[in-house]
């Protein structure tokens, strides 16, 4: 596929996506009387922007372990980012400021990525403003006010310079983010990839100085610190692992429909616990699982693609705003030029991306939890997303069987 098609075709199943949502909760709401999780494709209004308004209570003293809680699960790192957020009375002005940057970001590399010299000026507009501000994952994002935001942008940054080979501030960009949440430190790999073991060791020596050092710079007892974060951690695995609903709607990972699976079998917390115990060894062999495929793939945004389908897949819980994430491999199969870069599957790749860039947030009521009526539901894309990043998965890992196999045949 040409790239002016790629982009096109992108556009047009984003536009579509938003509409179905709009007209299907419209419906809901204003003609079946709906209300709440019913009323939007995004969280019910009362949540709007917590995720960054949550944070910013913990940061003014710079104390932000003083209390068990689902906001004081990252490194402090991330806190010493969002100080000076906390000190902007105006929360209207101090959210504008946050969202900043990202937005500039993602408006900015939009504009370089999706522009088309064979379309139009009023054309490549069109597919630029729906992809940037109508797609699921950025106004997920932009309601939810996520520091991931933050965490995308640094990634981004983090590609540009390591496919410039400018591997040691790749390796200060990929500490940076392993020092706030480590979910990328599987991207170390691609330094062992390319031989460049300094920056490999670099890059871990650094994201532990950092990580260690903002604990020493809290002006508190560190000892208590790091408890009450292990604790904050630990409560976070247990809210959304345990008996309850919590994470059933909004969200991506292959974690929440098992569970729910494993709930309407049983709810005895003993059948629980070793469900999760299960899940997590199997967590570890899809990693390894994938490590190897990423190590024999030669295409970087495929190499991209795998990882971030296994850090958004395999987590207890993926709210979906970290589909933005896969603005960055989705990029790079757009603009793929070479031959190296191109397939035979391009189409099925498109379709697969723009799949988990529309809304699914149909809720389906499940008799799970006795005696609890009101709150057992889960979203259909808790369903369906984690299966289209299953497909996009294996598909890229069934590419490399068959190019090998018509490479055996030529």
């Amino acid at each position: 596929m040409e790239k002016s098609q790629k982009v096109t075709l992108f556009s047009i199943i984003t536009l579509l996506g938003f509409a179905f949502g709009v007209i299907y909760h419209y419906i809901l709401t204003f003609y079946a009387h709906y209300e709440g999780v019913y009323s939007s494709f995004l969280y019910p209004s009362a949540f709007a922007f917590c995720d960054f308004f949550h944070a910013l209570p913990l940061i003014k003293d710079f104390k932000p372990y003083q209390q068990v809680g689902l906001w004081v699960i990252y490194f402090p790192f991330t806190y010493i980012f969002l100080i000076p957020f906390a000190f902007i009375k105006n929360k209207v002005l101090s959210y504008s400021i946050y969202i900043s940057g990202f937005a500039a970001y993602l408006i900015f590399m939009n504009i370089k990525m999706f522009a088309c010299k064979n379309l139009g000026k009023l054309q490549n507009f069109q597919n630029i403003f729906i992809i940037t501000l109508l797609s699921y994952p950025v106004l997920y994002c932009l309601d939810k006010g996520n520091f991931d935001m933050y965490l995308f942008v640094l990634l981004g940054f983090w590609t540009y310079t390591f496919q410039r080979e400018k591997y040691g501030l790749s390796a200060v960009l990929l500490a940076m983010i392993n020092a706030m949440k480590p979910f990328t430190l599987y991207f170390l790999l691609f330094y062992l990839i390319k031989k460049r073991y300094k920056e490999f060791t670099f890059s871990i020596l650094l994201t532990a100085f950092l990580i260690i050092g903002c604990f020493l710079i809290i002006p508190d007892n560190h000892t208590m610190e790091l408890s009450m974060f292990i604790l904050s951690v630990k409560f976070y695995k247990h809210v959304y692992t345990a008996q309850s609903y919590m994470g059933m709607a909004y969200v991506s990972s292959l974690f929440m429909p098992l569970k729910a699976l494993m709930l309407y079998i049983s709810t005895a917390p003993k059948n629980i616990a070793v469900f999760v115990r299960i899940y997590d060894y199997f967590c570890q062999l899809i990693t390894i699982f994938t490590l190897f495929f990423v190590w024999k793939e030669k295409t970087f945004w495929k190499q991209l693609t795998l990882l971030i389908c296994n850090f958004l897949l395999l987590p207890y819980c993926t709210y979906d705003y970290k589909f933005i994430f896969l603005f960055i491999p989705i990029w790079l199969f757009i603009n793929a030029k070479n031959e190296k870069g191109k397939s035979k599957f391009d189409l099925a790749y498109l379709l697969l991306f723009a799949l988990l860039f529309i809304p699914k947030n149909i809720i389906i009521i499940l008799p799970l939890i006795k005696g609890d009526t009101t709150n057992n539901w889960l979203s259909l894309s808790a369903i369906v997303n984690p299966i289209i990043m299953i497909v996009l998965s294996l598909l890229i890992i069934f590419e490399q069987f068959y190019k090998k196999e018509i490479g055996n045949r030529k």
